[in-house]
Formats: C-alpha cells, sequence, structure tokens
C-alpha cells in the first residue's frame, strides 16, 4: 500500500526531516517560498545517495483570492517543479486554500519507500499527471489536479473533473468503484447563487458526482471522501484508486451517532434544483492489505444524526467533530470490521484541519493537540459544506 507520508525541515531527527508537511524555510515573496519547499522536497526524496522515497501525490495549499491570482501562482510552482523534477511529474493538485501560518504555501506529500518489488510510473493522460505503484498482485491509482477551466461553472467544472478520472482509470484497467479515498475541492462551496436560481455550489457538485457513480456499482461503499470549499478554481478532484486483489479487503465504516451522508433527507439539502443528489461518501474506509490496515476518516464536522451542532461555537463544533472520529471505531463498530484496538491509542499519521475564520485556528489547533495523537497536523483556512459549520476534520492511520 502507499504510506501517507507528510514531511518538513527543520528539525534535529535523521538528515534534518520530520514526516510532516513542508513548509518554506526562507523566501519573502512567492516564487522564493515555493522554491524553498521545491528545493526541501528534492532533499527529501534523495536522503541517500539513492533515490529513499516516490512522490505519489502532492497537494500545494496556496493563498490567492482571485482566479488571475490562482493561475499566476500555479504558474510559478510548475515552473519550479519542471526546473527541479523535470517533465516526470507524480499527481499534483494546487488548492487555493491560505494555510495558517505567515507563508502563502505548503506542501502535503504522499509517498512510498523505494523498495524492491515495487514499481511507481509517472504517467500522463491529456496534460494530467498521475502516478501508479505496482506491487506483486495489485496496484494504487493517483490522480490529482483533475478540473475544469477559467470560466466554467461548478456544473461543467465537475463534469471535467469526473470524465478525467474515469479515463485515467479506464487507462490503467479500473473503474470509478475503485476508488477508495477522494478529496473534492469546490470553489465557495456553500455559496447559493441568486434567489432566483438558488443553485449552491455543493449541491451542483454532488448532482454531478451522483450522476457517475451511479453508473457503476459500489459493492465495497462509497469513497472516504472530503468535499471542501477552496477560495477560487472552481472545482479540483483527487484520488487514490486500488485494484481488485485477494490479498486486499475494502469496507466502509458508518458512524452509529451520523446519518451516512449518502442517506440524507431533503432536508438539510441545498438548492432549486428537481432532484438533489445525496453527498455520495462513506464516513471512513478500511483498506487491510494482508496484515496490515489502513483506515481513512472522511471529512468530519459538528454534525449528529444531519443536523448542525453548536452553531457559532468553534470549540464545541471541534469537541463535537473529534468525538465523531472516535465514534467510528466503537466496540460495536469494531466488531463489525473484525478489529480490536485501543482507541486512546490510535496515531494518525495525519490530519488536515479545515478552519472556516483564521483567527480561529489558535482555539482549534490547541483542543486537536489535546484530544488527538498525530504525528503532523495541517492547518488550513477553509469554507466548509454548510454556511454554520466552522470545522471539519480529517486523517488517516494504520491499524
Amino acid at each position: 500500500m502507499v504510506e501517507q507520508i507528510i514531511m518538513r525541515s527543520g528539525s534535529n531527527t535523521l538528515n534534518g526531516f520530520n514526516f510532516d508537511h513542508i513548509v518554506p524555510t526562507s523566501g519573502s515573496d512567492f516564487p522564493d517560498q515555493v522554491r524553498s519547499c521545491v528545493e526541501q522536497l528534492m532533499e527529501f526524496i534523495h536522503q541517500g545517495e539513492d533515490l529513499d522515497y516516490f512522490i505519489t501525490q502532492q497537494t500545494f495549499f496556496i493563498s490567492a483570492h482571485s482566479r488571475d491570482e490562482y493561475e499566476q501562482r500555479s504558474a510559478v510552482i510548475r515552473k519550479q517543479l519542471l526546473k527541479f523534477c523535470g517533465a516526470s511529474l507524480p499527481a499534483t493538485s494546487i488548492v487555493a486554500q491560505s494555510p495558517a501560518g505567515e507563508k502563502d504555501v505548503v506542501l502535503e506529500l504522499i509517498c512510498t519507500k523505494a523498495a524492491s518489488g515495487k514499481k511507481v510510473r509517472y504517467k500522463s493522460h491529456l496534460g494530467i499527471n498521475y502516478t501508479v505503484v505496482e506491487h506483486k498482485d495489485y496496484k494504487a491509482v493517483h490522480g490529482a489536479g483533475l478540473m475544469g477551466t477559467v470560466g466554467d461553472s461548478i456544473t461543467q467544472s465537475s463534469e471535467r473533473a469526473f470524465k478525467s478520472a474515469i479515463e485515467i482509470l479506464a487507462q490503467e484497467g479500473l473503474s470509478i468503484h475503485h476508488i477508495i479515498r477522494q478529496w473534492n475541492y469546490i470553489e465557495n462551496i456553500a455559496s447559493v447563487k441568486d434567489e432566483g436560481d438558488a443553485s449552491q455550489n455543493y449541491q451542483d457538485f454532488n448532482d454531478v458526482r451522483a450522476h457517475y457513480y451511479d453508473q457503476d456499482d459500489f459493492k465495497h461503499g462509497y469513497p472516504a471522501a472530503t468535499g471542501i470549499g477552496q477560495d477560487t478554481g472552481g472545482v479540483i478532484v483527487g484520488f487514490i484508486a486500488l485494484s481488485e486483489s485477494d490479498n486486499i479487503k475494502v469496507k466502509p465504516i458508518g458512524n452509529p451517532g451520523q446519518i451516512d451522508a449518502h442517506k440524507y433527507s431533503e432536508v438539510v439539502l441545498e438548492g432549486s434544483s428537481a432532484k438533489k443528489c445525496t453527498p455520495k461518501f462513506e464516513r471512513a474506509k478500511l483498506v487491510t492489505i494482508g496484515s496490515r490496515s489502513y483506515v481513512y476518516v472522511s471529512g468530519t464536522a459538528s454534525i449528529l444524526g444531519e443536523k448542525t451542532m453548536h452553531v457559532g461555537d468553534v470549540k464545541k463544533q471541534t469537541l463535537t467533530t473529534i468525538e465523531n472520529i472516535k465514534r467510528l471505531f466503537s466496540k460495536e463498530n469494531q466488531d463489525k470490521l473484525g478489529l480490536k484496538f485501543d482507541v486512546s491509542e490510535i496515531q494518525f499519521s495525519h490530519l488536515r484541519v479545515y478552519v472556516k475564520r483564521m483567527e480561529d485556528v489558535p482555539a482549534v489547533e490547541k483542543i486537536c493537540d489535546a484530544e488527538l495523537n498525530c504525528k503532523s497536523s495541517l492547518f488550513l483556512e477553509s469554507d466548509v459544506c454548510r454556511e454554520d459549520l466552522l470545522v471539519e476534520i480529517e486523517g488517516v492511520f494504520t491499524v
């Protein structure tokens, strides 16, 4: 399986690296900050004389508040990647979510360690880079940066993203139901257009997602997924897909305290479309390969049943969100999944924490540090899928 390894520089560990995200260590302007990130990336990959790690998927989170600024800054990133990495690039997304702190960019990595019997191939489809990791009896496909073009509506951008995903997967002999983890970044996600239209961006995306998902059979449940806002860029989709193998088991995980998102009533669905489709994702996904199990926790918020809790109180919403994450691994769920572990001993290899208001980050970070054991946490400013939600958390850990 592909490990989710996130790293940064500047500590007293081996070769000056921790597993975390990369933050710029120098640079007063955006190009210099990007250069710092990419230089650290190269140092991380080549820790020894040979290649130690392969990047399978990378996400640049940047401050960009208009489409023009987003396109200009994306061009800077691509120029730096071409200079240092060449034309063979892993799956790459550039997302307009401002990182907490004083920098305008952070870089998150998903990598796999070099090993015999493992082949990592960097490929492209119609100009979109993606990564294939081939193991003895299965393969993992990483897609990222699937999006529309300038001027596309949310519906049009969503259509282009899903068509690209299906084409990439088909090129690798897979289908959309092989996706185990998906990220969906949606511009102004909770925005509802004028009263005459009353169309919501997230609902428009959900309607397109349902159209493509309904054409396939998700016999192991929908993917674990995050639907989250971005300041600009339309819609961007990223994913991890796994081929089938006798050595692999995939199971959906529900939350006893929440209604499955794909079973929501119309009461909580926004917009005026004739048939409003529910968000098609599972609360979490268990992927077992051999003796090791990986748990992908979807974007989780302060919702009980299908109702938002603690409107206006970011601290209580954060605590409820964390309770929801822990509830995924209740004794009841563990028995169903054939697992047995102490929830208090879970150590997440990575958390992403999306906070609607930057001024709330210190309070949210303090609670997360106290309540969740994690090797690395990345805090980002972002709208959440409902106007009254102030925080959303996702993560991954190994059982």
